[in-house]
């Protein structure tokens, strides 16, 4: 038996699908593996889908289940997880991680797949209102607008699909998205067969609108001609788009907008630092995608470590 003289000889940064199917991979090829995960939520967004699709096997499975199979199958291979954040990656001779709880680890390889966060609209009333009618979990909170309106913002995979949970138990649901439907086919063509869900086209969300009960409205500017008008709703849902979770990476491995540049094998400029999933630049965004950057990841850090 081989001394366990680095129980962290691969440090997987994120507890998304990404995440999980790295560290999995990787502790099924030998290596001695600690997950970081911050926010104890593991499947990242993700977890929240109350059906995920585009999976090569048959069956139906949300974002919950999924996350859950790969965490536990993570932990039979031997993958220690610290539910902490990473506070800083220091690339000097000897790789340096400090966590959030100022421990230290030196890892021989790292894997960041600390994924994205949803962005923010950023304007008023969107915090003073988060929790009382402002969400981003349909699965979460989709019930208790209960045959009231709501109001969805964005026009991609995400928000359609968040807007038909919503559909389910809504009065109804209203789309505001300045541009067409950017969602794949099969998401547009269930969309067009629910009858209470409208759209707002040209337009983005220029402030939410409530009193000391919650959530009573969303004004809204149409972006070609520049007037306002306020919808009623009781709740609002934003999905547009996601700011990497890149905070603690060092800027020379950054790109402008924060996502990880990686190159060939998903390595960085620094080749003992890989990057799989949406804090990657080039992501094609898709649940798939991530798993398989996460395995492939994987491959590449321990190919790394055999040398």
């Amino acid at each position: 038996m081989r001394p366990l003289k680095n129980l962290c000889e691969v440090a997987v940064i994120g507890g998304g699908l990404a995440g999980l199917a790295a560290a999995r991979h990787a502790a099924r090829l030998g290596r001695l593996v600690t997950l970081f995960e911050i926010t104890g939520m593991y499947g990242g967004l993700v977890a929240t889908v109350d059906h995920v699709d585009g999976l090569p096997v048959p069956g139906k499975f949300t974002g919950q289940d999924l996350a859950i199979n790969l965490l536990e199958d993570a932990r039979k291979n031997g993958v220690r997880i610290f539910d902490t954040g990473i506070a800083n990656i220091d690339l000097g001779k000897r790789l340096t991680l400090t966590d959030n709880e100022n421990r230290i680890h030196n890892p021989e390889a790292i894997i960041v797949a600390s994924g994205a966060s949803l962005r923010r609209l950023g304007v008023p009333g969107e915090e003073e209102f988060s929790g009382r009618g402002v969400s981003r979990c349909a699965t979460c909170d989709g019930g208790f607008f209960r045959g009231q309106d709501v109001v969805v913002v964005g026009g991609g995979d995400a928000a359609v699909c968040e807007a038909l949970v919503l559909a389910k138990t809504s009065r109804k649901v209203i789309m505001v998205s300045r541009s067409p439907l950017k969602a794949k086919r099969e998401y547009a063509d269930k969309i067009a067969a629910r009858e209470n869900i409208d759209f707002v086209w040209d337009s983005e969300v220029s402030a939410v609108i409530g009193d000391g009960s919650g959530v009573t409205g969303a004004r809204v500017r149409n972006v070609k001609d520049g007037t306002s008008s306020d919808i009623a709703c009781m709740g609002l849902f934003a999905f547009i788009g996601g700011v990497p979770n890149s905070q603690f990476v060092p800027p020379s491995l950054l790109n402008a907008s924060g996502h990880i540049k990686t190159i060939s094998g998903f390595a960085t400029a620094d080749s003992r630092v890989l990057a799989a999933g949406a804090v990657r630049a080039d992501y094609g965004g898709n649940i798939v995608e991530a798993m398989a950057e996460g395995v492939s990841a994987a491959e590449a850090a321990a190919r790394a470590l055999s040398h």
